[in-house]
């Protein structure tokens, strides 16, 4: 009984909403809808269990579908305004099409369900509680990263993110020559140090609690450095608003300015030729130009050689060195996998730092 008046009442709540649209609202009014929809099914898509790819598809519809709902709404129905029932006529179909990304969704989750296996005899109790704990533990969890999510989008952390998107390109090298000499000289001096080091980071910036979100992870930053007081500290960031995005060098005041920031120093035997062939590499890169790959962090793909994130970066240099101790495509690597994938124990624990 309380489920037909839940539903009835969902349907009563929409049946109001497109009456009032349909009624009163304006050419404006049914665009905000469309983007509406767009951001509400963006966030469904992207905290969904899907693939990365299937995300990427999901999208990609759901952003080609609001803009063919905008232009509908520019060509069809701001145009016949002058004539009553064609005027309306049109206003029913911009309503309609309201419902279309919902149906794909829909046609999604239709095609994802597989078919249930039939349980024998006797196994259905069994069959049933193992399920029902499992999607106790799947809601209790998804209820968790969108509370978590929603601390995380906060205005504050919004503002920020919007205001740096400008300085970001995964299409071309902002970010050049932002290494200078002197970092060279520092980073040759550390060859016979006989260890490369890696720097995982607990930030608790913006940019690294967003990135939270899709790594399920506290630590979310990774760096590199030649020597153990990470003076030579470099990877893929930002640039704090100093430096163009992109390869620059690691500040430690800046790794750990906030509250809850921790600092995670590990070493590998590397020999001294090995960490030529890194720094060389850098330097290459530094003439050349990068960028942060800002969508490779949803679509796990670079358009460009130089354009990478912090982990896509580190993992490159060590696979390139021979120094890497676990294999996966660079795109895919996560800060925290330098350390959980680690399973013949290469890295040796230095020391940490917190706040």
């Amino acid at each position: 009984m309380k489920l037909r008046t839940i539903h009835f009442t969902l349907f009563a709540i929409i049946l109001l909403a497109c009456a009032a649209l349909f009624l009163g609202g304006g050419y404006a009014s049914y665009n905000l809808v469309y983007i509406f929809c767009f951001i509400f099914l963006l966030f469904y898509a992207v905290f969904s269990s899907s693939t990365i790819w299937q995300k990427a598809v999901k999208v990609v519809i759901y952003s080609l579908i609001m803009t063919a709902q905008i232009l509908i709404n520019t060509y069809l129905i701001r145009p016949f305004e002058e004539s009553l029932f064609l005027y309306y006529l049109c206003r029913l179909l911009g309503l309609l099409i309201v419902f279309i990304p919902f149906l794909v969704e829909r046609c999604f989750i239709y095609h994802s369900i597989e078919k249930p296996a039939v349980p024998k005899e006797g196994s259905q109790s069994v069959l049933s509680y193992s399920l029902l704990l499992h999607d106790r533990d799947t809601i209790i969890s998804d209820i968790e990263r969108f509370k978590k999510a929603g601390e995380v989008l906060s205005k504050v952390s919004l503002d920020t993110m919007i205001q740096n998107l400008p300085r970001h390109s995964s299409f071309s090298y902002v970010n050049n020559g932002s290494l200078t000499e002197e970092y060279f000289k520092k980073a040759y001096s550390t060859l016979d140090d006989g260890y490369l080091y890696l720097v995982i980071t607990k930030t608790k910036t913006a940019p690294s609690e967003v990135i939270g979100l899709f790594t399920n992870k506290q630590y979310n930053h990774v760096s590199i450095s030649f020597d153990s007081k990470l003076h030579t500290a470099i990877s893929y960031n930002g640039g704090e608003k100093l430096l163009p995005p992109g390869l620059n060098p690691e500040l430690l005041e800046r790794l750990t300015h906030n509250n809850g920031s921790a600092v995670l120093v590990y070493k590998l035997p590397a020999t001294s030729s090995q960490k030529r062939i890194i720094i060389d590499e850098i330097q290459k890169i530094n003439r050349e130009g990068s960028a942060y790959n800002l969508l490779g962090l949803v679509l796990k793909f670079s358009f460009r050689p130089n354009i990478m994130f912090c982990s896509q970066f580190v993992y490159t240099m060590l696979k390139l060195a021979g120094l890497n101790y676990f294999e996966n495509y660079a795109a895919h690597v996560k800060p925290s996998d330098f350390v959980e994938l680690d399973y013949h124990r290469k890295l040796l624990f230095e020391y940490e730092i917190t706040l």
